[in-house]
């Protein structure tokens, strides 16, 4: 008797147990353990964003991502002065025009890997946009400007893969005044629209044939962060410019800034040759000296102070 009642106990332990584990079972297999994916991130694109050479920004330019050989989906029509409004480019602005057929002599000389959108000059012809698509961090600082045939020796290399380097050989837009003392009206035209009155003319009443720090970059390169690698091409605070004012009328100089009220290029670097401007005008101060510099010597303390 006290045999079977062991065994009716030990089994209805066991019953308990086992339903125990087949309710466990069953209660997994109706609800699955929850599981927490969190989405990827959405990174906001503001204006100091630089999305060259990350390969995630695509949408910026592409109404979804294109294949190779396939549709483009290019935003704005592929209008390049909308799909690289970042850069505040316009087209007055350019390095090199764009949107121009070249003539008939010159196609002959630009190279098959250059190429022409519909027979014209377009950002494509020299920058390989597609190059900075793709995420490659040692290209962003080795071609950050994704210029295509680079790295160059020097910045000219690209340019005289269409043009032709001897006709721009040692040509100085600085060397503006003849021996007998004219003044060479086709290097007023290197800039200026056209040839301004210099007797009479201020800077407000030049015409430029584009912006004026890109006009100097032809030459000297992009210099945002020159001198003493701080970039000067700012809108001065009103103490600086008060300073400025202060030392235009103590030195009988000009301190121009440009159509922003930003300091540019010419603000402390004369352009003109020694001759161009006459002597007595403010605007003369500074030609001919070494770096042209509008105050040499000095120049450091038209902004700040000792």
């Amino acid at each position: 008797m006290k045999r079977l009642a062991v065994t009716a106990i030990l089994l209805t332990i066991l019953t308990i147990l086992t339903g125990d584990i087949l309710f466990s079972k069953e209660r997994t297999r109706k609800k699955p353990p929850i599981t927490v994916t969190e989405a990827p991130a959405i990174e906001v694109v503001t204006e100091k964003t630089d999305i060259h050479y990350t390969g995630k920004y695509c949408t910026e330019c592409h109404e979804k991502r294109p294949e190779k050989g396939g549709d483009k989906f290019l935003k704005s029509g592929g209008d390049f002065s909308q799909l690289c409004r970042c850069h505040g480019y316009e087209p007055g602005n350019y390095i090199h025009p764009v949107d121009i057929a070249p003539s008939e002599g010159k196609k002959t000389k630009i190279p098959p890997d250059l190429p022409l959108k519909n027979g014209k000059v377009s950002c494509l012809t020299c920058h390989d946009i597609y190059m900075q698509c793709r995420e490659n961090p040692e290209l962003k600082f080795s071609n950050k400007k994704f210029l295509r045939g680079a790295p160059f020796q020097r910045r000219t290399d690209l340019c005289f893969r269409c043009h032709d380097e001897k006709k721009y050989k040692m040509l100085n837009p600085h060397e503006q005044v003849e021996k007998n003392g004219d003044i060479v009206v086709e290097k007023c035209l290197y800039c200026h629209l056209e040839k301004p009155d210099e007797t009479r003319a201020t800077f407000e009443d030049i015409k430029l044939i584009g912006d004026l720090d890109v006009l100097c970059q032809r030459c000297h390169g992009a210099l945002d962060r020159h001198p003493a690698n701080a970039n000067h091409l700012l809108k001065p605070p009103a103490k600086t410019l008060a300073t400025m004012k202060e030392i235009e009328q103590q030195f009988n100089i000009i301190l121009p800034l440009d159509n922003e009220q930003k300091i540019t290029c010419v603000t402390c670097h004369n352009p003109h040759e020694r001759g161009v401007i006459p002597v007595e005008r403010f605007g003369a101060k500074g030609a001919g000296e070494e770096f042209k510099h509008r105050l040499p010597g000095k120049i450091c303390l038209v902004c700040h102070e000792k």
